[in-house]
């Protein structure tokens, strides 16, 4: 049984009690819907603390204050200042501590480096801030704050991908990977974006993605039973994440 189901599953079974609880008159002033919200809410901010995802933790927060903004006495700060507080101290905090970078890791060749190019030769990727035509070793990591970019993956043997994605825009272009063990990985770090990964058709694909206040999309799926098994994990929070098969 997975950390994740426990962590839940203990809270939701908290819910009910608290439900249960405050029928009983036990906590007055607050309705079914507040105790399950906050218990919700509640989870969220634990499980980012743990993630030190900061717009994971800080928008619950958020809304906790909207909730209780009465018990707590904070009514001049709700809606909209506790939540101006939250975005921007999101932004602030992803600008300290998750500035805007690219890496490149190369385990065959054993060197880091940070290398880009731009290519405004197709009309369509004029729109992004940068285009990452490279190529690449066995494991990619990238990494994109308050932008937008587009990165093609070129490599004959593709093991792992590493992609980190707040406040922008992103599109990873897998069709010219080759996968020579049968499987890889696809790990997403998503916060406030927008993220496009275009995979080839015949890959199988599995998605483990966790969503905050996010989604999980596809389009065009088809499998092999045949073809490599890529794993899709990491987290999504205030964003969106769609998988286009080509």
């Amino acid at each position: 049984m997975k950390k994740k189901d426990i962590f839940w599953g203990v809270l939701f079974i908290l819910a009910a009690a608290l439900i249960v609880v405050s029928k009983l008159g036990f906590l007055v002033g607050i309705s079914i819907i507040e105790v399950i919200l906050t218990v919700i809410l509640v989870g969220i901010l634990i499980s980012n603390v743990i993630k030190v995802k900061f717009s994971g933790i800080l928008f619950p927060a958020a809304f906790l204050a909207i909730i209780y903004a009465e018990e707590l006495q904070i009514q001049d700060l709700t809606p909209w200042p506790v939540l101006a507080v939250a975005l921007l101290g999101s932004i602030g905090l992803n600008l300290i501590f998750k500035p805007d970078r690219w890496h490149f890791r190369h385990h065959k060749h054993g060197k880091f480096g940070r290398e880009w190019s731009v290519d405004f030769e197709n009309k369509a990727d004029k729109h992004y801030d940068k285009v990452i035509n490279e190529q690449d070793g066995n494991v990619i990591r990238c990494s994109q704050s308050f932008g937008s970019t587009i990165k093609y993956i070129n490599t004959d043997n593709f093991e792992r991908a590493d992609i980190e994605c707040s406040f922008g825009a992103m599109k990873v272009y897998f069709d010219n990977a080759l996968i020579q063990s049968g499987h890889a990985q696809i790990h997403l770090d998503v916060s406030f974006s927008g993220v496009e990964l275009f995979i080839p058709k015949t890959w199988n694909v599995i998605d483990k993605v966790d969503t905050s206040f996010g989604s999980m999309q596809e389009k065009n799926r088809r499998g092999d039973s045949q073809a490599p098994v890529v794993i899709i994990t990491g987290d999504v929070s205030f964003g969106g994440v769609e998988i286009i098969y080509i």
